[in-house]
């Protein structure tokens, strides 16, 4: 039996994912294979023993499909994961602000606006502290993609 590379798996299922997430349209049926990719790229990256990075981000990218296929609750329980693990963590703060996007995102798909601002808000905070114009970029470009 050959090994299984958990790493090398978890990172193209994650980018499998992205393919769907970043689809114009997806059917109700790509949509149920984007949200269990994102899973199967989270049970990966566990398996491989996965850095508080890999985990947060895993959580964030279910969250993010589970809230573009509208499901809502698991989109606030897996958002909610990734704040919890990147804000006890010693993430780079750019992750931080990327995961209060993310529960943001849930929010605002559950139609919690109230909620949606308090997240947005620490996000921006996080942002401020953020030297690296890149990934300013990259999770304001994510902010700015929330349907509201």
């Amino acid at each position: 039996m050959n090994p299984v590379d958990h790493r090398a798996l978890g990172a193209q299922y994650f980018n499998a994912t992205w393919d769907l997430i970043d689809l114009a349209d997806r059917t109700p049926a790509q949509d149920r294979d984007m949200l269990t990719l994102a899973f199967a790229s989270r049970q990966h990256w566990i398996e491989a023993g996965g850095s508080d990075e890999n985990l947060a981000t895993s959580d964030w990218q279910v969250a993010h499909a589970a809230a573009l296929a509208g499901w809502t609750d698991v989109a606030l329980a897996f958002a909610r994961a990734a704040v919890e693990r990147a804000d006890a963590s010693d993430v780079p703060t750019w992750m931080k602000a990327s995961a209060h996007e993310g529960l943001a995102r849930a929010h605002a798909a559950a139609g919690d606006k109230a909620s949606y601002e308090i997240e947005v808000a620490r996000c921006r905070e996080l942002l401020a502290q953020v030297d690296d114009e890149d990934d300013r970029a990259l999770v304001q470009s994510q902010l700015d993609s929330i349907a509201r």
